[in-house]
């Protein structure tokens, strides 16, 4: 079984290849909002290991919390690629790729992902583990200073800068580069069985929604 999993919910655009639960290749190229470049980028990736884009089977596409364009692209892009293979894809919320640091830690229970929420808001992911599980937990919107160590039981991790955080709450949060793809796949949900299902699987998780405002009508 070829596996793949992609993200774009933020300025980079992460992508793994597996073969079964082996991973094959991890890469990552800023993206800027920009589709043009992905398909021949994610293409070169595969066939440099032998592989091709059609032999992918599933697919797991991040759908935020990110940018509205961001995620629209990524979402777009895996559903093309599903829609010309026959391949099946998911959509899973883009925090699983940033548990890493303390995902495989028996000790932690419960982490909480910071998203950059813009005019001064922090969208805080929460992930617990149940067994060997995690499971999205829910997601809330708080003002950066209201942040405080009190409201979190484990763990926080982000890409943001964490000079805007308070004092009080910045030694609990531990600061990642990039994103890991192949993260992804600790969502350990069924893959959706229809192509409803698969198409419901990948409504976005906004940062903050475009506003589509009507344009003024000429006098």
């Amino acid at each position: 079984m070829i596996r793949a999993t992609f993200d774009t919910s933020t300025n980079e655009a992460v992508f793994a290849l597996f073969k079964n639960d082996e991973e094959i290749f991890s890469v990552t190229r800023e993206c800027q909002r920009g589709a043009s470049k992905l398909l021949p980028w994610i293409n070169a990736s595969i066939q440099k290991s032998g592989y091709h884009i059609s032999d992918v089977e599933q697919w797991l596409v991040g759908k935020g919390p990110g940018s509205f364009t961001g995620i629209r692209v990524g979402i777009a892009f895996v559903k093309g690629v599903c829609f010309g293979s026959g391949a099946v894809y998911k959509g899973v919320n883009s925090g699983f790729a940033y548990l890493y640091p303390f995902i495989d830690r028996d000790d932690v229970s419960e982490i909480t992902v910071l998203h950059d929420g813009r005019k001064s808001e922090v969208i805080c992911n929460k992930f617990i583990r149940e067994g060997q599980t995690w499971l999205e937990e829910g997601v809330d919107v708080l003002r950066v200073e209201d942040l405080r160590p009190e409201l979190f039981k484990g763990p926080l991790v982000t890409q943001m800068d964490l000079a805007i955080f308070p004092d009080g709450i910045r030694p609990s949060i531990e600061s990642i580069i990039s994103l890991r793809a192949g993260h992804l796949r600790e969502d350990r949900s069924a893959f959706p069985d229809t192509k409803s299902a698969m198409e419901a699987s990948c409504e976005p998780i906004y940062v903050r929604p475009a506003v589509f405002v009507q344009p003024a009508k000429k006098k």
